[in-house]
């Protein structure tokens, strides 16, 4: 199905704007700046192809800081998840009930008197712009969104005169896929590429929410620990403590589980049975469900399965929506557009005719999600994080998990690390009491921002 033509209102001129702030921490009180700009890609005849913004927050510093670049996933998602929930100088408020709400409040958790902090939004959201449409193929794939990011990240370097900070990146979801190859474009590798062997190093790297690979074991193996997690937090009783119960889960699979599911249709029909009635303990799907599908599972069938009358939230599993009105699922609001748009825009003074997109779906459509390597072999996302590491061997690992997420896998991304061969020492792989971001809960944000602090060495 072709995309319907685009309607539009805007009239691209590319900007740049600087405003000074302060931010109270629980150090004291901090000034910083920020600095918002356009990066215009261009043709060899200068037409202008496409134009990434980014949202830059730095501290004046006699010596070289920090920097980390940070985006979302999608492909087709802006970076405002990031920015407005967890790692912002101000993050959107929220009401009594948690829900978003209209207005600003300052963040003492953030990073900012650790390193200086740079938004990303990849071509097509946000205020990242496709100038020339017939260029949508070379923007809109694994290797052109890559590309164009780590072009951004040197240039934003030598705008900035920053060639000596460590450089850090943090991606969620398909950003991580992302990060992976931003880390093989800023390397100095003459067979793929780039082939302008930038050679870039990167210190850290924090990837939440694993999207970069499947581990290709059973899914309910993969969705184990988030489906104990999500039916204790359903539960009416409580048998233990939440981080017992999914430590007696893991336990469970691991150990009975996964050995029976080896079997397959040779499995004695009592142990089956048997196995059925404990997957029901540990996930609140009937036992009748599992003998039915071989004791696996599918996302959607635990969705609508685990907590009956209601379909669980794909990307934070402790809101439930009565199944009547799970056609309302979208909702009719997008509080985090009018945020952006409406109050961190002036703040910053950002001047520009053109909107905020928090999402863009004809990227989606448009995205390749194929690979162009050159040389002996096509590399794994997981293969391009390897070789970083090996060419940088200071560079550290953070993968951050929600345990209500039934989009990525806590799962799944502790299976895929331990079999990728990267030096342990230097990887650390944690689960959050949060969703599809981790920082969806005030618990799951604090552990994570002390753990991103440790990353920094901070």
């Amino acid at each position: 199905m072709s995309l319907p033509e685009a309607f539009s209102l805007e009239h691209f001129v590319p900007g740049c704007f600087e405003r000074t702030h302060s931010l109270k921490t629980s150090g004291g009180t901090l000034a910083f700046s920020s600095v918002c700009e356009d990066f215009v890609f261009r043709a060899p005849d200068g037409h202008p192809e496409a134009s990434i913004f980014t949202f830059s927050y730095l501290c004046p510093s006699e010596g070289p800081r920090p920097v980390m670049f940070l985006w979302n996933g999608g492909p087709g998602s802006a970076t405002s998840a990031l920015h407005l929930e967890c790692f912002g100088p101000w993050l959107i408020r929220r009401d009594e009930e948690g829900r978003f709400a209209y207005g600003l409040d300052e963040n003492p958790d953030c990073l900012l008197p650790q390193c200086d902090l740079v938004f990303v939004d990849p071509v097509g959201v946000g205020l990242s712009r496709l100038l020339d449409p017939d260029k949508a193929g070379k923007y809109f794939s694994v290797d052109g969104d890559a590309r164009s990011t780590a072009f951004v990240i040197i240039e934003w370097l030598r705008r900035h005169a920053r060639w000596n900070s460590p450089v850090y990146i943090c991606g969620e979801s398909y950003g991580t896929v992302r990060a992976c190859r931003v880390i093989a474009e800023l390397g100095r590798s003459p067979y793929s590429e780039s082939r302008m062997v930038p050679g870039i190093p990167v210190q850290g790297v924090a990837l939440i929410g694993w999207a970069a690979g499947e581990s290709g074991q059973s899914t309910v193996m993969s969705m184990m620990p988030a489906m104990a997690a999500t039916h204790w937090y359903h539960m009416k009783e409580r048998p233990c403590a939440q981080d017992a119960f999914v430590k007696q889960a893991q336990a469970f699979a691991s150990e009975r589980l996964l050995p029976a599911l080896y079997e397959g249709d040779a499995l004695e029909d009592d142990r089956r049975r048997a196995l059925a009635a404990e997957l029901e303990t540990y996930t609140g799907v009937s036992a009748e469900y599992y003998l039915a599908s071989g004791l696996d599972i599918t996302p959607e069938a635990f969705q609508r399965m685990a907590l009956p009358g209601y379909t669980l939230d794909l990307y934070d599993a402790r809101l439930a929506t009565p199944v009547s009105q799970t056609y309302q699922l979208l909702g009719g609001d997008n509080m985090p557009l009018q945020v952006m748009n409406g109050l961190l825009m002036p703040r910053l003074g950002v001047e520009l005719e053109r909107l905020y997109y928090t999402g863009n779906l004809n990227v989606h459509a448009q995205f390749c999600m194929e690979t162009e390597d050159l040389g002996e072999g096509t590399r794994t996302h997981m293969q391009c994080l390897k070789s970083g590491m090996e060419r940088t061997p200071g560079m550290r690992l953070l993968f951050a998990s929600g345990l209500y997420d039934l989009c990525t896998h806590a799962g799944n991304t502790r299976y895929v690390v331990s079999h990728a061969g990267l030096p342990r020492e230097r990887v650390k792989v944690c689960e959050y009491l949060g969703g599809h971001g981790v920082y969806s809960t005030e618990e799951g944000r604090a552990a994570f921002m002390q753990d991103m602090r440790e990353l920094l060495g901070r």
